[in-house]
């Protein structure tokens, strides 16, 4: 059935068909005009009248509440004759429609919460309700959570909709933090927009877990320090006292051989959690000895296995050497001076190579008799505080040619630590060199019983203290042993 809308309610249109002459009051004497509010609201029959005059064919108009709806009875004059034309019979009438409030109801429950002291226990679940025209917004939930004394929510706690149109709903919050920026507390409120029907059976869920605020005691937590041996010309470097705001620190370091105090200070532990000091090592000429001693509220994890020393020492090494050198005690030998190389001492973890070169002259040819072995160099046991060191391998070169004869050892060096005191490493050649070597004129004989000598006399060599008789091997003049044969003097 048509209708015609009309200031928020509809109104049905009625026709019926009749014969040109008939009086159409015997088959229709009234029709029912049916009124329906639109969505949101509503109307009532009290409120509509017919305007006068009537049209013509109404004797009168009568408005009857049906439910929600409003039955409009149209009664017509009798008789009524239907011309031979339509007849069209429009009513006035006077009566509106009012907007209609919707209401809403629905429940906060509790979906998780800990060390909070609202919502308090028992407060959840709690029942949320509203009303409001079609189309208008009214806040219909304020919920707060706020963390129980020396609590605060490192996660945000949550209010969500867990039933119920999401969009109809508006979730704003206001936030409260403590001087440490830590959210001890949200305020949630909600607004609802009314659809045109009321709801219920609307659910929202509360998430807030607090966890406790961790408040360290007033201490010294710890510092850091550059504790590296100090160059003999001295140094600049920056103690760390690491704590809580507020802890009281002192720190004095005192020099020995001396003890003249280098720093001696205090202080309390600003809002940065740091206290600088800066600490001038002077220059020395002598080993120096610094020892740091640092008080006040020190945590009890200090001078513990598994903490900082309070004392700290510092040491400053004047410069050392490691050197190498040959020594021999033979008459026809000179050794050269010590290969020496200077360092600061006390780096115990080094771990550099270097090279050494090491020489000894002779006027006598230089014969190696026994082998000279890396192991052979001395001291190479030492452990730190001295010099760390291993001899990894050697070159060993011998001259005779010259008048002046030389031998040379070239040494790969592994410095593990560099110590104090100063360190020599030697060899010393007389545990493996010939001693003096005597010539004595010889000839090659072809067998042992030539009656006379074959060859070319040259000069063959003995140990010192040796004849041809008794010598234990003969040389040729490069110091080589002479080539198999009879010799005969």
């Amino acid at each position: 059935m048509a209708s015609i809308n009309i200031n928020n309610f509809s109104v049905t249109i009625v026709s019926f068909p009749e014969i040109t002459g008939v009086d159409w009051t015997q088959d229709n004497p009234s029709v029912v005009l049916l009124l329906t509010p639109n969505a949101g609201y509503t109307i009532t029959a009290s409120n509509f009248s017919a305007t006068s005059p009537l049209p013509t064919y109404v004797s009168s108009v009568v408005f009857s509440q049906n439910g929600a709806n409003i039955d409009c009875v149209v009664n017509y004059i009798s008789p009524s004759l239907m011309p031979a034309n339509d007849v069209l019979i429009d009513i006035c009438a006077a009566g509106y429609a009012e907007q209609m409030p919707v209401t809403l109801s629905g429940t906060i429950k509790n979906c998780g919460t800990s060390n909070i002291l609202f919502p308090a226990p028992g407060d959840l679940p709690s029942a949320y309700n509203g009303s409001g025209d079609f189309g208008t917004t009214a806040t219909v939930v304020t919920q707060s959570a706020t963390a129980s004394t020396g609590y605060y929510f490192e996660v945000e706690p949550i209010l969500a909709v867990s039933i119920g149109n999401i969009n109809n709903y508006t979730i704003t919050n206001s936030k409260t933090y403590n001087s440490s920026n830590q959210l001890t507390s949200i305020v949630f409120t909600v607004t609802y927009t009314f659809p045109a029907a009321n709801v219920t059976g609307d659910e929202f869920c509360l998430t807030a877990n607090a966890i406790t605020i961790y408040s360290p005691p007033t201490e010294i937590q710890s510092w850091s320090f550059n504790t590296n041996n100090v160059n003999v010309g001295g140094a600049t470097r920056t103690f760390t006292i690491n704590g809580i705001t507020g802890a009281n620190w002192a720190l004095v370091c005192t020099a020995t051989p001396g003890s003249t105090n280098i720093v001696n200070t205090s202080g309390t532990i600003d809002s940065t959690g740091q206290a600088l000091v800066n600490v001038i090592f002077p220059a020395t000429t002598i080993d120096q000895v610094y020892t740091f001693v640092l008080t006040g509220n020190l945590a009890s994890s200090f001078d513990t296995s598994s903490g900082q020393p309070s004392t700290i020492i510092v040491n400053q090494y004047i410069d050392t050497t490691l050197s190498f050198a040959f020594t021999s005690t033979n008459s026809s030998v000179t050794v050269g001076a010590a290969d020496a190389k200077t360092f600061i001492p006390g780096n115990e973890t080094f771990n550099q190579d270097f090279t050494y070169t090491v020489a000894a002259t002779s006027t006598a040819n230089f014969v190696i008799a026994d082998p000279i072995n890396v192991q052979d160099w001395s001291n190479q046991a030492s452990i730190f505080p001295n010099y760390e060191f291993n001899v990894n391998s050697q070159n060993i070169t011998i001259n005779n040619t010259p008048a002046t004869k030389t031998l040379t050892a070239v040494l790969n060096v592994t410095i593990y630590g560099t110590g104090s005191p100063s360190l020599l490493s030697t060899v010393d050649l007389d545990n493996h060199i010939e001693g003096s070597l005597v010539p004595v004129t010889l000839t090659f004989g072809s067998t042992a019983t030539d009656a006379c000598c074959v060859g070319t006399p040259s000069n063959y060599f003995v140990a010192s203290g040796q004849t041809f008789l008794t010598a234990t091997s003969i040389l040729d003049a490069s110091g080589n042993p002479a080539a198999d044969g009879f010799y005969k003097q």
